[in-house]
């Protein structure tokens, strides 16, 4: 059990070295033929298969007591009809409020609980050119001191995971990169383009942050690893989301969304101010 009785920043720091330093203790012991960094679950992408037509929906037969009707996009329009009251039972009333209890002070269980999330849980966002050079940046999972680096290789290999495994223990993964192809963008650019970021084949270099922090740079430097041992699953998993991708453009163009109009129903409900007098628009009451 980890002990800590210093601040709460203190207590995170302290056990976010513990942890990454066992890890690599760890790593070190593992026989060569065991993989210490893999995604465990299947990264098989399903084929596309076109969904069921909608089923139109069918309105009950009721009486309507108001109808109002607007223009839509698309020469299309929207209808608002007020009907009989609905048979269900009343909206149960809202709930008391919960008293405003005064903030306690997290206990150490807690604490440890929370850099165990913070060191697992790792969000990276990026733009990366020509699937070669990945310009990628993140924070210090226990500070959210900003860091950027540039990685000779191409981050996107990790898009659509969600999690993956280190030395038996999941981290998440939150990704958000785009893909520049430099020659496209040079052909359509109408200003002049700056240079590519170029960065050394399988390496990472930090543009910001302190490359010293173990903690700091370990969501790229365990990337790297993630990357290293699975590429060959990562490139197929990568191809396969394309196809599905592609094949679902080709069906969204054959099948594009058909215009229509939308009738929305309203049933007033027990109580409600309708019930005494269904057409108040007509007597010169409120709307």
């Amino acid at each position: 059990m980890f002990n800590c009785h210093s601040p709460g920043s203190v207590c995170l720091a302290a056990f976010a070295i513990s942890i990454l330093g066992s890890s690599v203790a760890q790593a070190e012991d593992l026989p060569p033929a065991t993989k210490a960094t893999y995604v465990a679950r299947s990264l098989e992408v399903p084929a596309f298969t076109p969904p069921a037509p909608v089923e139109p929906k069918v309105l009950p037969a009721v009486r309507a007591d108001a109808v109002s009707t607007f223009s839509g996009k698309s020469d299309t329009s929207i209808t608002i009809i007020r009907g009989e009251a609905s048979t269900l039972p009343d909206p149960p009333p809202p709930p008391e409020p919960k008293p405003q209890l005064p903030a306690l002070p997290l206990s150490e269980e807690k604490l440890v609980r929370i850099a165990w999330q913070r060191l697992h849980t790792f969000r990276l966002g990026g733009t990366i050119y020509d699937h070669r050079v990945s310009a990628v940046h993140w924070t210090h999972p226990v500070t959210g001191a900003p860091y950027q680096a540039l990685c000779g290789f191409d981050i996107g290999l990790i898009s659509g995971l969600g999690e993956f495994v280190h030395n038996d223990e999941k981290y998440r993964l939150h990704t958000m990169f785009s893909n520049i192809s430099t020659a496209t963008f040079r052909r359509l650019a109408r200003a002049p383009v700056r240079e590519i970021p170029s960065v050394s084949p399988d390496t990472i270099l930090i543009t910001k942050g302190d490359p010293n922090d173990p903690i700091g740079t370990s969501p790229i430097t365990l990337i790297k690893q993630l990357i290293d041992s699975e590429k060959d699953r990562l490139i197929a998993h990568q191809a396969a989301r394309q196809t599905y991708q592609r094949d679902y453009a080709i069906w969204a163009a054959a099948h594009p969304p058909v215009p229509r109009d939308e009738i929305i129903l309203l049933r007033p409900h027990r109580g409600s101010r309708y019930l005494t007098n269904p057409t108040p628009e007509k007597d010169g009451g409120a709307k």
